[in-house]
This record gives C-alpha cells, structure tokens and sequence, in this order.
C-alpha cells in the first residue's frame, strides 16, 4: 500500500460522531419550534371554527325570529327549535350543542351552547357560547342575539 492511498483513504472516512451529534442537535430543535408552532395554528384553527359555527347558529336564529309568517316571531327557546327549523339549514353539521357549562374540554371548535334569554319576557333573544382556547386566557365567548346582552359561563348557564 503506497502513501498515497493512504491518504486516499483517510479523506474518504466518513463523519466524525461530532458533527453527527451536532446535526442531530440542530434537527431536534427545528422539530421543537415546529412542533410548538403547530400547537398554536390548530388552536386558533379550532376557535376560528368554533366562531364560524356560532355565526352561523347565530343567523339561524335570527332567521327564525324574523319568519313571523313560519308562526315564528320570537326567539327560540332551545336550540332543539332551530335543528328542526325547516325555514333555515344552515345549522353546521357536527356541531354539539351544550346545555352546561363550557370548559377547555370544548375547545374543539364543534361545541356550541344556546342559551334562551332568561329574562321575564320569553323569547326576547339568547347568547351563543363558543370556547375561544387561542385567547390569553381561554375562556367561553358570547354572540347575542335580539334583546340579549350578557350571558355567565356558570354551571347553569344565564342570559339576560
């Protein structure tokens, strides 16, 4: 074996375990970014839809008060009036309607609470709740609609 193939030999080894730990370093902490990034898009995706849906539940609603030639006229009590409202479909479609209160268990985006106006005139609105998690602090969200203007995420849920 002459000298020069040793030297041939010695370029041609390879990486050292340094600079393979080194790369792995580096692609685990790319991974933790991604993975923390993720995080926040799939909760600001679920609230987003969360919202969506409750708009729509919203207008739903609205519809049904304003169908006066339905035998409408007012505000639904439950929601159970709006499901089964054939004047409107636009109910989405694998949303849950909560009767109780929401938490972060909810956070899905497909949990939606109505809550009937509570106040001695019936049917005079509601609240629509949603669970916004990509806020500072999560909490339940309020829509009103018609005469409603406070709702409490209390384990009986109110709305005046």
């Amino acid at each position: 074996m002459s000298l020069s193939d040793i030297k041939a030999m010695k370029s041609e080894r390879g990486f050292t375990i340094v600079e393979l730990l080194i790369v792995i370093v580096i692609i685990g902490i790319l991974a933790a970014i991604v993975i923390v990034a993720y995080t926040g898009i799939t909760q600001r995706a679920n609230a987003n839809a969360a919202k969506s849906n409750a708009q729509g539940i919203q207008k739903v609603a609205e519809a049904y008060m304003a169908d006066t030639a339905g035998g409408n006229g007012s505000y639904p009590s439950t929601l159970v009036a709006l499901t089964g409202y054939s004047g409107v479909t636009k109910i989405p479609s694998g949303v849950t309607v909560n009767s109780a209160q929401l938490t972060s268990s909810h956070a899905d985006g497909k949990t939606i609470q109505f809550i009937p106006d509570n106040t001695p005139t019936s049917g005079t609105g509601g609240c629509i709740a949603y669970w916004d998690s990509s806020l500072s602090t999560p909490a339940a969200v309020y829509l009103y609609v018609g005469g409603a203007t406070a709702g409490s995420n209390v384990a009986t849920p109110t709305c005046s």
